[in-house]
């Protein structure tokens, strides 16, 4: 507001709107809008899986395997002794039509270093995806799945 000292002593006050800032702030947020709508118009990719060629029946947690090498070298397939030549074909074998494709390790602590790799390596090579090695709680003496007593 601007006042003028006219004649006669009397002030008049003049009423001019400063448009200026409302300008510049309308200028602001047309530019804030310029640059995000098209970045709310933007399509989001969304990844569908693709359906399973085969319908496979689902493992169900009995059907665990479990390979168990002792410190004498015997080796178990769940409960079943079988020799290091036949292991690769045996899990070949369960595993070519399973879903979940998981082998859990029971290796006796005082079982050979060198052999204990060397099934790791054919389990490996035979499809299995995932090997689980549980450990023996403290004092607890090792032992087959599900067989009678320790070998």
């Amino acid at each position: 507001m601007g006042m003028s000292v006219g004649g006669g002593g009397k002030s008049k006050v003049r009423a001019d709107l400063n448009v200026t800032p409302m300008i510049d702030v309308l200028l602001v947020l047309l530019i804030i809008f310029m640059v995000l709508t098209p970045l709310m118009m933007m399509d989001h990719r969304v990844e569908i899986p693709k359906r399973a060629e085969v319908d496979l029946p689902p493992d169900v947690a009995s059907d665990q395997t479990v390979l168990t090498l002792t410190k004498d070298g015997q080796l178990f397939l769940n409960q079943t002794k079988l020799d290091r030549s036949e292991l690769a074909k045996q899990l070949t074998e369960r595993f070519e039509k399973r879903r979940e494709k998981t082998v859990f390790l029971n290796i006796d602590p005082e079982a050979n270093y060198g052999e204990s790799l060397r099934i790791i390596d054919i389990v490996k090579n035979s499809g299995v995806e995932k090997m689980a090695v549980p450990s023996p709680k403290e004092g607890e003496k090792f032992e087959i799945p599900g067989a009678e007593g320790t070998p």
